[in-house]
């Protein structure tokens, strides 16, 4: 069997999940419902509490969220407020409290209604990160977040213990960082679904130094691959960058199109993306200071101006050798809908690249339709090279 596969489906990773949550809450640990990469994972293992993302990434709670929420609403929004009253998620009835951020305003109001089935705490995001007092905004709603989450896990959360999680959480980033740009390499040791599939699997756990081994491992494999000439697919795949909004399992059904069709996506920009692990929290300064800078530069659309994606993306192309630029966008989600154009001016005008933007949803009812249009752009960037 590969080692670099994954046969389980989202909700058998889920499930084995709860099963870990049940056992360390009936040893006294607490747990901690997230939303969003604006969510400072630190505070949460500081209290020796467990983190666990909420979510939605599948069809299935939808129809439920629905009976409230209206139909034109962002699926991801929808569906994590469907799994919260379904019962389809097994991790949401062990969160002890969720913490959620006012990415859009669709999250927003959704999260009112969230509330009447957990404790939450909203942290309010500047919308001007580059503006000075953005900082000290963000920095108050940091320690708002600690106050929260000592109240309600019942723990004081030290400097010293932010500290020791602020050095555990880097770590994790620079070993996924290590595995992201493994896929410099030509062709790639993996494919663009699989290493989706390994990191979704790996980040639902419940202690973080098994989680690290399983990266170490895998970063060692990369490596042995690629020292080997053992290559995940053949050299005349197009080199695909993935921009946007994120793949995860169970909801990599654009992705797994790009690569049957015959792509291979090498990098991923935004969600889930390694513009998400590159920075570290800086291990000097003091803890929440340094907590608040590093989370401030998140660079979601929700933001505006939002230069810092732009950099990135002009970079990525660069160390990537991309040939061809994906980015993708929910339903109804406005904000990277409309960011959408300047990705596709910089990707054509300065790069001179095929460029494709994908508006869908969680469900297979336009499958057919989005294979027409990634065998098309396919197609651009073969006569392109």
């Amino acid at each position: 069997m590969d080692k670099l596969k994954v046969n389980e489906t989202i909700q058998e990773v889920r499930t084995n999940l709860a099963l870990e949550l049940e056992m360390a809450k009936d040893e006294g640990r607490k747990v901690v419902g997230c939303m969003c990469s604006y969510f400072p994972r630190e505070m949460v293992w500081a209290a020796d509490a467990i983190s666990v993302g909420l979510c939605g990434t599948t069809e299935e709670p939808i129809a439920a969220a629905e009976e409230v929420l209206p139909a034109d609403q962002c699926p991801m929004v929808k569906a994590t407020y469907g799994r919260s009253i379904s019962g389809t998620c097994p991790i949401f009835p062990l969160a002890d409290c969720i913490v959620g951020e006012t990415t859009c305003d669709g999250r927003k109001k959704m999260y009112e209604l969230l509330a009447r089935e957990k404790p939450m705490h909203i942290m309010e995001l500047p919308q001007k990160p580059e503006d000075k007092e953005a900082l000290v905004h963000w920095t108050a709603e940091v320690k708002k977040l600690k106050g929260f989450l000592e109240e309600q896990l019942g723990v004081e959360i030290t400097d010293d213990k932010l500290r020791q999680a602020i050095k555990e959480v880097n770590e994790e980033r620079r070993l996924l960082v290590e595995i992201h740009r493994c896929r410099m390499e030509h062709p790639v040791p993996v494919m663009g679904v699989d290493l989706v599939g390994l990191t979704t699997k790996f980040g639902y756990t419940v202690d973080r130094e098994p989680y690290r081994e399983k990266l170490r491992d895998l970063l060692a494999e990369l490596k042995r691959r690629i020292r080997d000439k053992e290559f995940a697919c053949s050299p005349d795949r197009p080199r695909i960058l993935w921009t946007g909004l994120g793949n995860s399992l169970g909801c990599d059904k654009v992705l797994k199109l790009v690569e049957d069709c015959g792509g291979v996506v090498v990098c991923q920009e935004g969600c889930g993306g390694i513009t998400r692990i590159e920075d570290m929290v800086d291990e000097e300064k003091d803890p929440i200071e340094a907590i608040a800078e590093r989370y401030l530069r998140v660079t979601c659309s929700c933001m505006t101006p939002n230069t810092t994606r732009f950099n990135d993306i002009d970079r990525l192309i660069k160390e990537y050798r991309i040939q061809g630029v994906i980015d993708l966008t929910w339903q109804f989600c406005h904000t990277f809908n409309i960011e959408s154009y300047r990705v596709g001016e910089l990707v054509k005008e300065k790069h001179d690249l095929p460029f494709l933007h994908v508006v869908t949803d969680f469900s297979q009812s336009d499958a057919g339709q989005l294979r027409v249009r990634v065998e098309g752009f396919l197609e651009q960037i073969a006569q392109v090279n």
